[in-house]
């Protein structure tokens, strides 16, 4: 029987594993089983004596012995070098009351401590073919059924206990326990009760021959110990072993049914998965359809309101722009407005990309065209009155979609800068950049409902020659195939070195160098650019009154910066 059981619990341990990594599942497997203390070898009755204390053991006295082990140190591969739970003696119900492992053990595979302790030939073989439940601690650390905490289970990492076992014909009892690294579900626990009896069917053959795998000659009664034929015992074994053998057939056929069952379930929730994927399938497809149909008018929209070419006609004036969306609707924006003398150059970057970025960038251009047509020319006030009136639409929206905005009014070559955006770069005659940051002038528009006391501006002369370069971060945060981004930089180095050219190719040329840097990386944000250089004096006259009030604001500005 000991061969056997070590067979048993050597085949648990190897195969017990975790798919993906082929790592053991067990730290210790252990078979026990009772045994009569005048049975047992000399070195088993001594330690089980010694467990009595003042005690007396008697010749029947069950003791529980660890009959094959198997596992993770050394010493737990022999149940000779194993240091405790050599042998058990179960004494009485008080005495295993006081064992919470053993006890829960044996109640929960369905047995009576009494039982276990002294079996009644009369119900034995009752008890014996119908008691095989599952010994199941879900979780190990902390449970009072599981002891040595601080000794084994916290560090080998036990998670998981479970033990399954019965009664042979003779009486005694046998539980396998695995000792487990890894957390078993109770689906996965009931399926236990199978293999207890096939390890009973392996071991029937021993109950009443044979224990031991060397026998020695110092058990408490070797010297009486001799093995004769009984004709009432074989039949008792045989019956037992029909009975277990019939029992495995019930098992399995019940667990035929109930995966059948289940595998018609799935089947018939498989079907009904495929029907609801297809239904949802063709949703998606006509609502893909709806909403490409809604971009695709966005999109429209987003192109017919960019400044048309004779819009950048503008004397004095050499103006490029270049935008391109990442996505169907992209949530950039530039504009260039002209109107009674004064030229208003606009570029934002709406949060993210789709539907409701693409709608709030039409909001601001139409915010900023009707603040630009009713000639508010204060930079706080027209940002302020902007970001009302985004504000309370997004709000109305339920969007939590916010843009950066830059305004510049240029006249009679003093331009103002307001709004917190990307840096303005500004490039005098010679291609000499100068970077304005654009911080401490204002504040994400649509973000909050009152943004007055943030908002500020700067003004800027402009010689002929000079001009101004905007962008929106689709430029320097363009990536390459390895994630390094384009940078400010380099696009200040194109920008002076080319610009001795016109307003078209020097924009070209910062567009083809952006898109070498690219290659064949996708581009993930919308690239817009803007490029104005003052070209000649052009028709400003003071005649206009709106210039003439924008420059002497601004007038009034450098002086006090001057002074």
């Amino acid at each position: 029987m000991e061969e056997a059981s070590n067979s048993i619990v050597r085949y648990l341990y190897e195969n017990f594993c975790t798919k993906p990594t082929g790592e053991k599942s067990c730290a210790l497997v252990r078979l026990f089983k009772t045994h009569p203390y005048e049975d047992l070898e000399v070195e088993l009755a001594e330690y089980a004596r010694s467990m009595l204390g003042d005690y007396p053991p008697w010749p029947t006295m069950k003791c529980m012995i660890p009959l094959a082990t198997v596992g993770e140190q050394t010493e737990w591969n022999s149940r000779h070098t194993s240091v405790g739970h050599k042998a058990i003696p179960l004494a009485s119900e008080s005495v295993v009351a006081q064992m919470p492992m053993i006890s829960q053990l044996i109640r929960q595979l369905g047995l009576d401590i009494k039982t276990v302790i002294n079996p009644d030939p009369n119900l034995l073989v009752e008890i014996e073919q119908r008691k095989y439940n599952v010994f199941y601690v879900p979780e190990a650390i902390g449970s009072p059924y599981i002891p040595a905490q601080d000794s084994f289970v916290i560090p080998f990492g036990i998670k998981s206990v479970l033990g399954f076992g019965g009664l042979l014909p003779s009486g005694n009892m046998f539980a396998i326990i695995l000792f487990l690294k890894v957390q078993i579900p109770i689906s996965t626990v009931q399926m236990f009760s199978t293999l207890a009896l096939n390890v009973k069917t392996a071991l029937l053959s021993f109950d009443r021959a044979s224990v031991f795998a060397q026998k020695k000659d110092g058990s408490a009664r070797a010297s009486k110990q001799i093995f004769t034929k009984n004709t009432e015992q074989d039949i008792a074994q045989l019956k037992s072993q029909v009975a277990t053998l019939r029992q495995l057939l019930d098992v399995f056929d019940k667990s035929i049914a109930v995966q059948s069952d289940r595998l018609e379930q799935a089947i018939e929730q498989l079907a009904e998965s495929a029907q609801k994927l297809d239904t949802l399938n063709e949703r998606l497809k006509a609502d893909n359809l709806r909403m490409g149909a809604e971009l695709d008018i966005v999109r429209q929209m987003q192109q017919m309101i960019l400044p048309n070419p004779d819009e950048l006609e503008i004397d004095g004036l050499d103006i490029a722009g270049y935008m391109d969306a990442a996505d169907e609707v992209g949530g950039d924006y530039y504009d260039v407005l002209n109107t009674d003398g004064v030229v208003t150059l606009g570029i934002g970057d709406v949060t993210g990309h789709g539907l409701e970025s693409g709608i709030l960038m039409l909001m601001a251009q139409t915010a900023v065209r009707t603040l630009k047509e009713i000639h508010e020319t204060d930079p706080v006030r027209f940002l302020d009155a902007l970001n009302r009136t985004l504000y309370k639409n997004v709000q109305r929206m339920k969007s939590e979609k916010s843009l950066t905005l830059a305004i510049l009014n240029y006249s009679q070559g003093l331009v103002s800068i307001s709004g917190q955006h990307e840096e303005t770069i500004i490039v005098r005659n010679g291609g000499q950049v100068e970077r304005i940051d654009t911080m401490d002038l204002g504040f994400p528009i649509a973000l909050d409902d009152d943004i007055a006391e943030f908002i500020s501006h700067i003004s800027i002369e402009l010689q002929l020659g000079d001009g101004i370069v905007l962008y929106t971060d689709g430029i320097p945060e363009a990536k390459d195939i390895n994630k390094k981004q384009y940078g400010v930089e380099p696009m200040c180095e194109v920008i002076s070195k080319n610009w001795h050219l016109s307003a078209g190719e020097i924009k070209q040329a910062v567009i083809d160098d952006v898109r070498r840097h690219i290659g064949n990386q996708k581009v993930f944000d919308d690239i817009t650019l803007l490029v104005v250089k003052r070209t000649e004096l052009g028709l400003e006259t003071e005649s206009q009154p709106q210039a003439a009030a924008l420059v002497e604001i601004d007038r009034q500005y450098l002086e006090t910066i001057n002074l």
